[in-house]
């Protein structure tokens, strides 16, 4: 049987708690007319798609574990010290230097697919996944959430992520939402004057991640797909603001430039990443007018894509978080 949405207590709905925050917002602002621009070369370009190059291939619940705990993990690889991880002759970096660590633990030792062994590991075993040049950001508070999130899952589903997913009957915007609710570290929800806000970045990224990979495997997907929105985190606004869309007040605006820290759940912080998700569902509606029908999850790859491209010369906000 589904879970009900209504059982959903304390997580807001991510768009409209987001559009919420920037009716009210004071330090950053959406220029609409950029928005349409941008849609436009968008519709023109073509948008591109995420590859599956680095997806686990096998059984439909080894799949499951596995974007469970990749996304536990996708978090924070920005750092003054670049880091590298060398995956069957090739190098890596950030995200996918995480995903190769783990592809590469499992090919070394199955059992980094259960549950029961995420929630034994050490700080050592995370240096032991992740070794290669440099050092993955935030090692300790890693291995917490690997501890955390495989306790929960052995404790509550048997330690197989796939009886969540089929809990909710496949729902994606369910599935996040449990996630959120259950897994502390996924719980992305934060306050601003004028409410509680939702994110839910590695949420939502855990159910587009989990239609991919079981897709690419041969198994059937999820579905109310179209119900997420685009993941808020470091890149999209720093695109946005490149192309104009995002404006920001001129003190934000240094401390950006400065490459100085913006704190986590600050007024600030929020009303980027708020923005970040409105802008991409105003992207949506426009590409739809133009008659480039596109998801928002499926549109977000373009866009992180888009925001490590040389041109973009403005930085990225730096908010310490396991959040993104």
């Amino acid at each position: 049987m589904a879970i009900a949405p209504e059982s959903d207590v304390g997580i807001p709905e991510v768009l409209t708690s987001c559009q919420a925050v920037m009716a009210a917002a004071r330090h950053v602002a959406i220029d609409a007319a950029a928005v349409d621009a941008f849609a436009r070369r968008l519709a023109a370009d073509g948008i591109e798609v995420a590859d599956d190059e680095l997806l686990l291939r096998g059984t439909r619940a080894a799949g499951a574990n596995f974007v469970l705990v990749s996304d536990a993990l996708n978090f924070c690889f920005w750092s003054d010290a670049p880091w590298e991880v060398t995956y069957r002759g090739q190098s890596w970096t950030r995200t996918f230097a995480m995903v190769a660590g783990l592809l590469r633990a499992i090919e070394r030792d199955p059992a980094w697919l259960t549950a029961q062994r995420w929630a034994e590991a050490s700080e050592a075993d995370v240096a032991e996944i992740f070794a290669g040049a440099g050092a993955i950001p935030l090692p300790q508070r890693r291995r917490e959430i690997l501890n955390e999130t495989g306790e929960i899952l052995r404790i509550s589903y048997g330690g197989q992520f796939v009886n969540l997913v089929d809990a909710v009957e496949g729902d994606a915007l369910l599935l996040a939402r449990r996630l959120a609710l259950e897994f502390p570290s996924f719980r992305d929800v934060a306050y601003h004057p004028v409410g509680h806000v939702a994110f839910l970045k590695r949420a939502q990224i855990c159910a587009a991640d989990l239609h991919r990979t079981w897709i690419a495997q041969g198994h059937a997907g999820l579905h109310n797909l179209a119900a997420l929105t685009v993941f808020a985190d470091y890149r999209l606004p720093q695109l946005f603001r490149h192309e104009g869309m995002l404006t920001l007040d001129g003190e934000l605006a240094a401390t950006i430039d400065r490459e100085e820290a913006i704190l986590a759940a600050s007024p600030q912080e929020v009303e980027l990443r708020a923005a970040t998700v409105v802008i991409g569902e105003m992207l949506v509606a426009a590409l739809a007018s133009a008659g480039r029908p596109v998801a928002a999850y499926e549109l977000d790859y373009e866009l992180w894509r888009r925001a490590k491209l040389p041109e973009v010369q403005v930085p990225h906000h730096r908010t310490l978080t396991h959040f993104y």
